[in-house]
């Protein structure tokens, strides 16, 4: 593999050869020697700080990924009891209509949790609304809009909360 990166090592064996190969009526000073120490030293530390950054992001990647699993699961067990309306989505992932009930159950296994309404699991993803909201067919029928009903489920189906 090509590595174009020197290490300490390497910057230490080019020191050692170039004072072992420096021209004796004309020696490298002490000041120049420091100064290619301190160049070194400072890419060194450069180094260990750039290492440092990315386990620190890292870290801190996964203990947002973490608090957001919380957040997550704490979200869904506090819905149990609740009633809901959930979408329901066909093989495709397209709605198809919705389920008005009470949170019976949540599964926290996995990476996502579920909830149970009516025996059946639903993402928190499908979540359109809680308590009891009208839909929006319910709403234009009390407002008297003149929209026809079929207008009104189409757009009750393509709204999400």
């Amino acid at each position: 593999p090509n590595n174009s990166s020197m290490s300490m090592d390497d910057f230490f064996k080019l020191l050692a050869a170039q004072l072992q190969y420096q021209d004796m009526s004309n020696p490298m000073s002490n000041s120049e020697m420091m100064n290619q120490l301190t160049q070194m030293s400072s890419m060194s530390t450069m180094s260990n700080l750039t290492t440092t950054m990315e386990t620190m992001s890292t870290t801190m990647t996964e203990a947002m990924e973490s608090l957001s699993q919380i957040s997550l699961s704490s979200y869904a067990t506090n819905l149990l009891g609740k009633e809901v309306t959930v979408a329901d989505l066909n093989d495709k992932g397209e709605l198809v209509g919705h389920t008005i009930g009470k949170v019976e159950g949540v599964a926290l296994t996995g990476s996502n949790p579920y909830i149970y309404v009516n025996g059946k699991a639903y993402t928190l993803t499908q979540l359109m609304s809680m308590g009891a909201v009208p839909l929006e067919s319910e709403k234009d029928d009390n407002e008297d809009s003149g929209e026809s009903d079929e207008g009104s489920k189409d757009e009750t189906k393509t709204e999400a909360v």
